[in-house]
């Protein structure tokens, strides 16, 4: 059986240390005092953000099997700088190339036209994205994308 002295003792331990969470959450320095007492607070990521990554990852997988493409059909023109600069944006988002079949031939006006509505979906998912950092990636890999197409065009 528990007796009043122990149940009035730690009621008021519950009621303190809820006190103490709330003036530390009001004052924001609930984080502060976490890392004080040996905890790792980390921030839980924007569900709406991590959908844009997800979206852009594989955006870019399917774009990168399109480059692979479209040098697979011109054997002739150099695109290695634009397959490693996708390559690169798909890793710096967390993706992995693409399992689905590549295109039958990608022609380099129609490399050009995937990189430059790559370019414009990134942009507008900067402008969604609520993480600065997230929205300097992305708007990366717009510029990066951007460029590629300016190459491309360059190319053909």
């Amino acid at each position: 059986m528990i007796t009043r002295r122990v149940l009035l003792g730690t009621g008021a331990a519950v009621v303190g240390a809820g006190g103490l969470l709330a003036v530390g959450h009001l004052t924001h320095r609930l984080d502060d005092v976490a890392e004080a007492v040996g905890l790792d607070p980390k921030p839980l990521p924007d569900p709406a953000d991590t959908r844009l990554v997800r979206r852009a990852a594989r955006a870019c997988a399917t774009l990168l099997t399109t480059v692979e493409a479209a040098a697979a059909a011109n054997p002739g023109i150099d695109l290695a700088q634009v397959t490693a600069i996708v390559r690169e944006q798909l890793a710096a988002v967390g993706g992995s190339p693409a399992t689905t079949a590549p295109p039958a031939s990608v022609t380099l006006d129609a490399l050009e036209q995937a990189l430059s509505g790559a370019a414009t979906d990134r942009a507008a998912d900067a402008v969604d994205a609520g993480s600065a950092a997230l929205v300097r990636v992305l708007a990366s890999m717009s510029a990066g994308h951007a460029q590629c197409a300016r190459a491309v065009r360059r190319l053909a």
